[in-house]
């Protein structure tokens, strides 16, 4: 994985794309960033990654106590003395607990949090580590495990920030990172609007449209944080493509890479933000960015559309939000009574594939459930996520309704295992509940 470099002072804050082409030196902050367009692995001498901020040649330092890397060193020129914030996203393996030590020019500056891995597995963490920078111009970072934490340890971005600094959150590391890199996949100029939680990259004749949903999606991303509870790890990256290039792929990707055609932006440009349907696919994918951290598996479009229509109704009047959520709405419900009708099977096979109906069914139960709790619902929902550890991170294919049911029988103080049955949802099987399936 290639080296992303970012020097960059606080006031007057420039883009990766630009940082990456042409170095700017500051004593502010420097960033290095995994990148997965790029599959190289730096070179391990003696059970060490030796990485030089400054050198583009360089291979980010993804892996420890895996693939024979035992210590991970950077060095990096800074004048000291200086307050500094060395942040880090990492996550475990499959073993736990995992653990990593950080020190810097040799002095131990914090030990990062013991991560139960096989607990949570496949989660994001970010550890923020105080330290003094000493005196001279010539330092080095060391990322090691201390005794008793030999498990992998895997790295998607390490920053070295002097001073207050906002919290750490790369770029998804599957994005396309940079506006010349982009430029060369869109082969003409292109433009990039970073915001503070989202990257817009579009054709250049279109930067304008690219401004405004730039400015757009940071609201709503402030109303999925209010929502969910949470910040993401990760920078979203919203791309647009020519029809039918590889990265217009149409969803989201990873950890927060949504690829688009650059339809999606000519609609948006019609429509802007008065009509639900000029942006309705950038929010979806967003919400499902969002949902990803609690891991909320076996409801993989149901659940995001029902919170992106929440994040609908506090951006939009509400006669905008009714145009297009009340034909939704009615849509669910005939396909739900259709299925319960037909005896909980599929009432018509041609009209329904599977996972349009399951969708449709789960939905109209999110809907009639959100309409007796009340618009707290989808906050409450995974602020009890949080604070009674559900298992959706560990539970297999077939236990994820049922943890669904428990987590609404806390919230309505009845038994919701009952309640789903009686709706005609299966909890104890995998039904295709998202994209995957489409028929059966």
């Amino acid at each position: 994985m290639t080296l992303t470099i970012q020097w960059v002072a606080f006031v007057g804050l420039f883009s990766l794309g630009q940082a990456a082409t042409s170095p700017v030196v500051s004593t502010q902050v420097w960033e290095l960033r995994r990148d997965d367009l790029r599959p190289e692995r730096p070179a391990v001498v003696g059970g060490v990654v030796s990485v030089t901020v400054g050198d583009e040649s360089a291979c980010f330092p993804r892996y420890l106590n895996e693939l024979g890397v035992e210590r991970i060193r950077i060095a990096f020129r800074s004048p000291g003395p200086a307050s500094s914030t060395l942040s880090v996203i990492w996550t475990g393996g499959s073993q736990g607990p995992d653990r990593f030590e950080v020190a810097i020019d040799n002095v131990v500056v914090g030990l990062s949090r013991a991560v139960d891995s096989e607990h949570r597995p496949h989660a994001w963490n970010r550890d923020d580590f105080a330290c003094s920078i000493g005196p001279g111009a010539e330092h080095v970072v060391e990322l090691r495990s201390p005794d008793g934490f030999k498990s992998p340890i895997e790295f998607a971005g390490i920053r070295l920030a002097h001073g207050a600094a906002e919290p750490y959150q790369p770029l998804c590391y599957e994005a396309i990172g940079t506006l010349a890199r982009y430029e060369r996949e869109l082969g003409a100029k292109g433009c990039l609007i970073p915001g503070a939680h989202v990257w817009v990259f579009a054709p250049a004749g279109e930067a304008a449209t690219a401004r405004t949903l730039a400015g757009f999606l940071e609201k709503a991303y402030g109303e999925m944080k209010s929502i969910y509870g949470m910040d993401p790890i990760f920078t979203f990256s919203a791309e647009h493509y020519p029809e039918g290039h590889k990265r217009g792929w149409g969803g989201i990707s990873g950890v927060g890479t949504i690829g688009y055609t650059t339809e999606a932006l000519d609609r948006f440009k019609r429509l802007g933000a008065r009509d639900v349907r000029g942006f309705v696919g950038y929010t979806e994918e967003m919400s499902h960015g969002f949902k990803a951290y609690y891991r909320c598996d076996g409801t993989y479009e149901a659940l995001g559309v029902a919170i992106q229509e929440d994040v609908v109704r506090r951006l939009l009047p509400q006669a905008a939000a009714d145009a297009y959520w009340l034909p939704e709405h009615e849509q669910w419900q005939r396909t739900h009574e259709a299925y319960l009708a037909a005896g909980r099977t599929n009432p018509a096979p041609n009209k329904y594939p599977w996972n349009v109906l399951y969708t449709r069914i789960l939905n109209h139960v999110f809907l009639r459930l959100r309409g007796e709790y009340g618009p707290n619902l989808w906050p409450d929902f995974f602020r009890v996520l949080r604070e009674k550890d559900y298992p959706l991170h560990r539970a297999s294919k077939v236990q994820r309704m049922g943890v669904y049911a428990d987590v609404f029988t806390e919230l309505f103080h009845r038994d919701m295992r009952k309640a789903f049955t009686e709706y005609g949802i299966e909890l104890d099987c995998d039904p295709p509940w998202g994209w995957q399936s489409n028929g059966r």
